[in-house]
């Protein structure tokens, strides 16, 4: 296990949950979802819950993450899709949930 996902397994509280190594700690928990760590339906929930996240937040995450918005919202941070409400119309245009996709940009930045 890397020092990253030790501070990780650490975090107990929701102030710790913003920012870990420069993304969201519910983002690198999406990942670690997404990569089977939690398990699935109730064992999921009680896990993630148990490890101090917000359950509903990191579903919401792995929802969009699984629908392939992570591929667009790396887009939006290369300005791919513009600013403001151009961007908005520019995801909305190609078929995509905007505010999905700043969810995902703002755990994968989380300034």
């Amino acid at each position: 296990m890397s020092d990253l996902e030790n501070k990780v397994e650490k975090v107990a509280d929701d102030s710790l949950k913003e920012v870990v190594g420069g993304v969201s700690a519910n983002y690198l928990a999406a990942l670690d979802v997404m990569n089977g760590k939690y398990g699935n339906g109730e064992e999921r929930k009680r896990r993630l819950t148990a490890a101090g996240y917000d359950y509903w937040a990191v579903q919401h995450l792995v929802n969009g993450l699984s629908a392939g918005y992570g591929t667009v919202a790396q887009d939006v941070i290369q300005g791919k899709y513009g600013n403001d409400q151009y961007r908005v119309n520019a995801l909305r245009s190609a078929g995509y949930d905007p505010a999905m996709v700043q969810d995902i940009v703002n755990a994968m930045l989380k300034y």
